[in-house]
Formats: structure tokens, sequence, C-alpha cells
């Protein structure tokens, strides 16, 4: 007779606590404290992701999980773009623009050997033009035969497929079954589809592709047919799902895919479907219901995937969606970064500043009203804020460094007084006392360190030397430092007096410049992924954090990390904010607070974190 151990090769041991590792998988152990018997197996399930830096739906999607492009879309403004943006596995970042703007391009290949395929820009214009992407610039390809837009493509660089599509005729715009091949220089006419299509989902290779639902000719709606290609022939492929016809998109090869979302009149749907080459099953469904996304069309199975941007009106953040989703089957379950909602604030306020940390947090200044700043500093446990002793002098839009029990203000404007401050406060966890000015009175600045070793930077004129003026302070004297090499005020900062980063600002109007501070002079570092201003800051120079503010359209939601080199999306705050503040001495602790015009509300930030997935065994 055949033990557990004979048959899996391990015992099943008795233990007081679960373990923690991958070890565990394929154990069955029996937790003595709980009284049952427990195992690990692998789950299926799609986690949050940081978000897109620009949304936007058709976009030219391609890549894998962890080597994502989408090129060009369509913006919430509404407005086509030429934007490409990449995802490493953990974030977003810009790649080379598009040579022209274009939304509802077909998209193939891999990151650094892709293709943008046909399109529209402007607005009833459809393209026969193709780009050829190397994974950090754009070059223009061989033209289509003919011009479409929505088509369908998989495929590689060098062997891909570009089938139906939208396209306009002198007798008007219909949808089209025609099938080009492109052999890494030119797209030659090969054998049509069986069904006029355009918008819908496709994966796969050159000899084994596969292409989902779609629109069709002549007002006839939505197809379900699914229809395989083998690199000659195309045949029937099964039948789409009844959510997902029109919008989706697909992950995967011809007989191992993911059918991801979509739409059917009037709904938006979360539903994914698994995919063999011939029938669909039901999948594990997303969080976010939409269609017109992108994919990591190239994946090689259906262990992995990525889902990103797209619309869904109803959406929170919509039409035009920036949320990105990760699927894995694992044994481990993702909990993915996050801003959650703090303690409240009991004076609302906007352009104030912090020190500390989540846990132990302060508040302090800020202004309350278009004419009223205040004195105001709270505490903060990691829940809620109590009313601490006042600053002395009232004001908005200073800077702050320390920790809770030894904290540093500095700067600012007196909206009453309409006067820019060299005041500088002390905090000892109890009250603050007045001590040395600065040598420059200045507002909008930013700081880091701590309180006996502080530095400013920045701010508005009255001088408009000002504008790249950085301090230290020791503890009793500010000095003047080496100068800051862009002027701008309403910027962010973090770290310490001898490794310190300054970032964004008004320039004016935005800036994306970052600068490293090494304790006696600045030089540039890798620029934020957008131009902003007035947003929070934290975290240290090879680990800075930046969320919120203003950019073009505001306010943002929008957060990025820097790792020393350059910047990254990561979780975006619950609230879109504007001059607002932060704190937080490293990444993991930081916390956003207040903003315009006199908000209350703060959010806290807690890291992505892994488990592994364990199961009570029960007899049901």
């Amino acid at each position: 007779m055949s033990t557990y151990k004979n048959l899996i090769g391990k015992d099943v041991n008795f233990l007081t606590t679960d373990p923690d590792n991958s070890q565990a998988e394929g154990q069955i152990w029996y937790n003595s404290p709980a009284g049952v018997f427990k195992n690990v197996s692998a789950s299926k399930a799609w986690a949050s992701s940081s978000n897109m830096i620009i949304e936007s739906r058709l976009m030219a999607g391609f890549g894998t999980n962890t080597a994502a492009v989408s090129a060009g879309g369509n913006t919430s403004q509404p407005a086509n773009i030429a934007t490409t943006q990449h995802y490493n596995g953990t974030g977003w970042t810009l790649g080379g623009n598009l040579p022209e703007a274009r939304f509802n391009a077909g998209g193939l290949g891999v990151e650094t050997a892709g293709m943008s395929v046909g399109g529209g820009d402007p607005p009833g214009a459809r393209s026969v033009k193709t780009f050829e992407y190397n994974g950090s610039s754009w070059t223009a390809g061989g033209n289509l035969t003919e011009e479409r837009e929505g088509p369908f493509s998989f495929g590689t660089e060098t062997a891909g497929i570009c089938a139906g599509g939208e396209s306009l005729f002198p007798g008007g715009v219909t949808q089209v079954n025609t099938v080009d091949e492109y052999n890494g220089s030119s797209w030659t006419a090969v054998n049509a589809m069986s069904t006029t299509r355009y918008l819908g989902a496709a994966c796969g290779t050159e000899t084994a592709g596969v292409v989902f639902g779609g629109e069709q000719a002549g007002g006839a709606g939505y197809t379900s047919n699914a229809e395989l290609y083998d690199g000659t022939n195309w045949t029937a492929g099964g039948t789409v799902p009844s959510a997902q016809k029109y919008g989706q998109a697909a992950s995967g090869q011809q007989t191992d895919a993911l059918l991801i979302n979509g739409f059917v009149t009037p709904n938006y749907t979360t539903a994914v479907s698994e995919y063999n080459g011939s029938t669909f099953t039901t999948g594990q469904s997303t969080a976010i219901p939409r269609a017109q996304l992108g994919a990591s069309k190239q994946q090689a199975n259906t262990t992995t995937a990525l889902a990103y941007g797209g619309v869904n009106p109803g959406v929170s953040g919509g039409p035009r969606l920036s949320n990105t989703e990760e699927y894995n089957i694992s044994i481990n379950v993702t909990t993915a970064a996050a801003w959650a909602a703090g303690g409240s604030l009991n004076t609302g306020r906007r352009k104030s500043a912090g020190a500390g940390s989540q846990t132990a947090g302060l508040v302090f200044g800020g202004t309350t009203s278009p004419s009223s700043d205040t004195t105001a500093s709270e505490t903060y446990n990691g829940t809620s804020f109590s009313e601490g002793n006042n600053l002395n002098t009232s004001r908005g839009n200073l800077a702050g460094a320390g920790t809770l029990t030894a904290s540093l203000a500095f700067g600012g404007f007196n909206e009453g007084a309409e006067d820019q401050s060299a005041a500088t406060e002390k905090y000892n966890g109890t009250s603050w006392t007045s001590v040395n000015n600065m040598n420059n009175q200045r507002s909008g600045l930013a700081g880091a360190g701590s309180q006996t070793a502080a530095l400013a930077f920045g701010s508005s004129p009255p001088s408009i030397n000002n504008d790249v003026l950085t301090e230290k302070y020791d503890g009793t004297n500010w000095t003047t430092a080496n100068n800051l090499n862009t002027a701008r005020d309403s910027l962010a900062g973090c770290g310490t007096q001898t490794a310190a980063l300054a970032f964004a600002g008004m320039v004016p109007p935005f800036s994306n410049a970052t600068e490293e501070y090494d304790g006696t002079s600045w030089t540039a570092g890798g620029n934020l992924l957008l131009a902003i201003r007035n947003l929070g800051g934290s975290g240290t120079q090879t680990a800075g954090f930046a969320y919120g503010g203003q950019g073009p359209v505001a306010p943002l939601s929008l957060s990025q990390q820097y790792d020393g080199t350059s910047w990254i999306t990561s979780a975006s705050l619950g609230t879109a904010r504007y001059s607002l503040s932060g704190l937080g001495e490293t990444q993991a602790e930081s916390m956003a607070f207040g903003g315009g015009p006199a908000q209350t509300g703060t959010e806290e930030f807690t890291p992505e974190s892994t488990a592994i997935n364990i199961k009570t065994i029960t007899t049901s």
C-alpha cells in the first residue's frame, strides 16, 4: 500500500505555524493550534499594478507582461497621441514617440522588435503606414496594400499578419476581410478571412494565428466567429462568448490564449475566457470592466498576462483608463501596492509641510483660504491627527525636514501680509521655537534632511535668483550652497543634506527636471515622466517618490518612483490632488495630505507584498 510520502516524497508534518515559502508547495501539514490539515495550491488571479503614465484606448499594443509596449491611442481630451509607453513588470516609463499621432492601429511583435500597423488620424482618415520599433525609436516600414484602421494583427516584425479592419473607399467606410503578410520590409496580399470585421482581438504567429470577434460590415453587428490561420488558409475556430465580441484584447498563442474583456451594447465586461484553439471556457475575471484595451499579445502561454488602458464611461477615472492588471497562475497571492485613506486633518489646508513617518508624523502650516494661512500643527499616530502647539509664524508654501520629535519648518508665504518669509522654527515633539532665519526670504521651496542638517532649495521670486538658491542648516545657522541648475518653485524634494533629490516644479509652466545633490553640488538626474508642479514628495535620493500635483491637465493622481537613475509609475493616489504635501523618510512609509483648495484628506502608501496561497483542507 502506497503512503503519501511514497507518492509525493514528503511527510505529513505536525506544525505549530504555517510555512512561509515555496517549499510548502505540494506539501500537506497539520496545523496543531488550529486543528486542521492545510496545503498550498496555485491560484489564478488578476492583480492591480501601476497605472499608465497617460490614459489611453485604441493603442497599438504588443510585447509580454514584463516587456510590454503601448503605442499611440486616444486620450480623454479627446486627442490622438504619438506617445509610446513601456511596462517592465513593475511600472510604466516613456519610450520614443511615434512619427505621427494615431489611434486604432494594429500592434505586433516584441518590445525591441515591434510594429504599429495602419490606424487613424485625423478622424475620418485611414492609414497604410507601418512603423517599426527597436525598443527606443520608430522608423518607417513598408506600406500596407490598402489603408485600414482597427485591424487584427499578430506575429513578428519579420513575419507579421494584418487582417481585416475598416477601410475608406469611394462609396464610404466599410469593414474588410482582406489580409496582408509582412516579411520584414514589405506587405503582400494573401488569402482573405471568411468574415469581414474590425476592432476585435488577435494573437499567435504568422503560421498559427487566431482572430476573435469584431464588428462586421454593412450594419451586420458584432460577429462571434473566431478564425484560425495556418500561414496559408483560414478555418473556423469556434464561437466567441457573447459578452466579448467587440473591443476585446488577446494574449497568448493560437491553442493557448486568453480573451480579455470586451463590449456588447450597452455593457462593458470584466469577463476573461480561456481558449484552446477550438473552444472557450470561463477564466478569471478582471477587476475593471473595459473595452478597446491593450494586452501582452506575445505571451508564450496563459500562465501570465497583462491588460491595460481602454475605455468604460462608467468607471471612475473614465472614459479613458490608465488601469493596469497582471494575471498569474501562482502559489503566491499578490497584494498590489496601493494608497489608502488615512485619518483626516483637523484643519483643511494646501501647501503645508510635513516631517516624520506614517505612524509618527507631523503636519504644519499651510493655506486655508485664498487670503488666510494657518499656524496649526498636528501630529499623527498612524490612525488619527491630534492638535499640537502651533507654529509661531503663520505661513503656507513652506518647507520642512526631520522627524516628529525633531523637525524644522522654514520659509513660506503669508497670504494676509503678502510677504515671503525667511523664518525658521524647530520642534521638539511638544512645541515650536524660533531659531536663526534663512539668508533669503523664500516660498514655494522644497526641503530635505534633518533638524540639525537640513537643506532648502528652489523658491519663487521676489528676486529671480531665489529660484535656484540652495541653503544648508547645521542646527544653528544657514549658509549659502551651490545653486540648483534649473530655476524653479513649487517643486518637491526628499533625502538628506548630503544625498538630496529635487524634482518637478514651475519653470514656468511645468518642469520634469530632476537633480541630485551630493552635499556640495547639484547634477542632473533622470527626468520625471511628466512635467508637474505643486506635488508631494518623500523617500531618499535613490528611492524617491513623487505623487499628485498639477500637470497640463490638473489635478493628478499619478505616482512615480525613482531608483537613483530613472522614474517609473507606481500605484496612483485614490484622489487626484494638487498643492498637496508629503512625508516619509522611505517610499514604504510615505503619506500624502491636504491639497487645494483646503482638503483634510490624507492617504498612506503600502508597497506590494506577496504571500503563499495556503488552503485549509475540508471534506466538503
